[in-house]
């Protein structure tokens, strides 16, 4: 948005705000009647622009040292950096999804919100400490402004209140400053709506789109739903929230966060959250304030940042409200449903590309489990022990001859009768590793889960290829689904992005393994005795294909090609186990992978394989 350059006064203002925070940025852009509905905003690279119109309407006009030390203080404090604020956002995202059963709140614009209020919280809690350091004896000016905030725009929101509240704690100011002396409350015309919406006359439901000899199920349907949806929300209503002690816990996340805006977010989030998910229930609710200033939106998120965002070990942290970790205990196991996973990972990043969106998602679930995955090496013995003594005889290499034993036998040295050599004798090879070179099959038919959702046979593929790829060796990955559904590189890689984007590749087809290619990949006599070769194959239950059901032409292919591999295994989601015995008899080894907490075990299980698999060493 164009703007013009900051007047003398401005200026005087801005270098006031820069000096407190002891940094430079190049000047504001100032703006009029941005209709953005925020007097101040940032944006990456560092940018800050100020509406003077709404700052005006506001009443903060005379305040502009500390609303420019607040916008400097999101490029110094909190976010800083595009990683830290998509950390943020997905700390509160986590939030969101652990507190709001009925899914009620929008994930990603909410998430955004309180991204921006809890990074507000820290930088005007910094501005003010820094405000009396500088200038002792007198109120922090960004105390007045919101002072003058508060005045133009009375509390009504729970949750502004708690956020109010936790300010005057912070600030030693006395109670009824910033907002009143009681928090507002759920009106008790809300509950009596709850209590009347569980009452549903069928008659008054419109079924006239479904077949008439179906249209009493359904309306017994949408009344029995709609029941259990106001039920929910008479048992939301009936667990209060704590706005006093939610304040305390507020400015507590502050005093300990300070320095460390990622680690407290999901606090913060947890503690807010169950406020806007009952304001959600109020039909004329008052919504939760912006602030006075905003983020602007940039780019989407690239696959380097989303590498850094989500290998943060603080985003793997339980979401807990801090009442309930307040007795010291730990935070409480997530329920089902409450974990941040792919599907919401990928709706949260929308606008990123999804392969590394993915890849970024899975790389996290799988780091703890990666180990550099080597193999025991053709060890070679290039010096043998000592062995006999044997005669030397003439024509013999003459460093060969022994001359401690030779003069051992006689004093007299005689060619051939006394001279003696010493033998060598193989010694065992030293111990040596190499890399792996893995050839993997993953079943991506319509009875596998999809990749978006959250697959354990993509993150058993994602632990065996980043571990392969670790140790220094290469993957082929190929997907196949039903005939002439498959997908894959004919050579295998080293390229991250590209084994993913073979992993996560779905046709959501039928089941038929391409024994054409195997066969074709692993022709008779093409063994090379100096290259050891593993093969795993992720599938369920339908994998009997591979053993010829349904391509009686290639019956015998696995069991041929079996004789060429040192290793195959296969992982399956087979809960009949109906893949063992096929696969015993075609010399397969099988393990099973029935949900996403089993992919770890696993996969160590078969690094081990893989690992603890000696070929013959060779002797020098």
């Amino acid at each position: 948005m164009t703007g013009r350059a900051p007047t003398d006064p401005e200026l005087v203002a801005w270098r006031a705000a820069l000096d407190l925070w002891g940094v430079q940025l190049h000047p504001p852009n100032m703006v009029r009647d941005s209709a953005t509905g925020t007097f101040a905003w940032f944006s990456f690279p560092p940018s800050i622009s100020i509406d003077l119109d709404e700052l005006t309407r506001q009443g903060a006009e005379n305040h502009l040292t500390s609303v420019f030390a607040h916008e400097i203080g999101h490029h110094v404090l909190s976010p800083s950096t595009r990683i830290v604020s998509f950390k943020l956002m997905q700390q509160m995202a986590r939030a969101i999804v652990a507190s709001d059963p009925r899914r009620a709140i929008p994930v990603t614009s909410t998430a955004r919100h309180l991204s921006n209020l809890w990074s507000d919280l820290l930088i005007n809690d910094r501005v003010v400490r820094m405000q009396r350091r500088r200038y002792p004896g007198t109120e922090p000016d960004m105390i007045t402004l919101w002072r003058t905030l508060t005045a133009r725009e009375p509390v009504s929101n729970a949750a502004w209140w708690v956020l109010m509240r936790a300010y005057e704690l912070l600030w030693s100011l006395p109670s009824n400053t910033l907002c009143p002396d009681d928090p507002p409350s759920v009106p008790e015309a809300v509950r009596e709506d709850v209590r009347a919406r569980q009452h549903v006359d069928p008659a008054t439901l419109d079924v006239s789109m479904v077949r008439e000899d179906l249209q009493e199920k359904e309306r017994a349907h949408r009344v029995a739903a709609m029941r259990v949806r106001a039920i929910q929300d008479e048992l939301l209503l009936s667990q209060p929230v704590q706005p006093v002690a939610d304040a305390e816990y507020v400015a507590q996340a502050i005093r300990t966060f300070g320095a460390d805006p990622v680690g407290g977010a999901l606090t913060f989030g947890m503690v807010l959250v169950p406020y806007l998910v009952l304001e959600s229930m109020i039909t004329d609710g008052a919504a939760l304030p912006g602030g006075g200033c905003a983020e602007q939106g940039g780019a989407p998120a690239t696959a380097a940042e989303l590498a850094q965002v989500l290998a943060d070990p603080r985003l793997d942290e339980p979401p807990g409200h801090p009442a309930a970790t307040a007795g010291g205990g730990s935070a409480p196991d997530q329920a089902p449903g409450q974990s941040y996973g792919v599907a919401q990972t990928l709706a949260l990043f929308d606008g990123s590309d999804p392969i590394a969106v993915m890849l970024a998602w899975y790389e996290a679930q799988a780091r703890p489990w990666i180990r550099p995955l080597l193999q025991s090496g053709r060890g070679v013995a290039e010096h043998g022990i000592p062995g006999p003594l044997e005669t030397w005889e003439l024509g013999d290499d003459a460093t060969e001859l022994d001359w401690p034993a030779t003069l051992a036998v006689n004093p007299i040295v005689v060619p051939g009768v006394t001279t003696r050599r010493r033998t060598q004798l193989p010694d065992d090879p030293a111990p040596t590793t190499e890399a792996v070179t893995l050839d993997l099959y993953i079943d991506s038919s319509a009875s596998m889960p999809r990749p978006e959702r959250g697959s354990p046979a993509v993150l058993a593929g994602m632990i065996l290829a980043l571990s392969v790829l670790k140790g220094g060796g290469r993957v082929r990955v190929t997907s196949w689904a039903g005939r002439g559904q498959v997908a894959g590189d004919s050579v295998y890689t080293r390229d991250r992005s590209e084994i993913v984007r073979q992993l996560t590749t779905f046709f959501s087809g039928g089941t038929v393994f391409p024994l054409d290619l195997l066969a074709h990949r692993y022709p008779p006599g093409d063994h090379d005795p100096h290259e050891l070769r593993h093969l795993v194959v992720l599938s369920d239950d339908g994998l009997m294909s591979l053993f010829g059901a349904g391509q009686e032409r290639y019956a015998g292919v696995a069991a041929a090609v079996r004789g060429q591999l040192d290793t195959a295994t296969l992982l399956v989601q087979d809960r009949s186990r109906s893949v063992a015995a096929p696969a015993a008899e075609a010399g397969f080894d099988v393990d099973y992978l029935d949900n996403m907490s089993d992919a770890p075990a696993v996969c160590a299980r078969l690094a081990a394989r893989i690992a603890g698999y000696r070929r013959e060493a060779l002797h020098g």
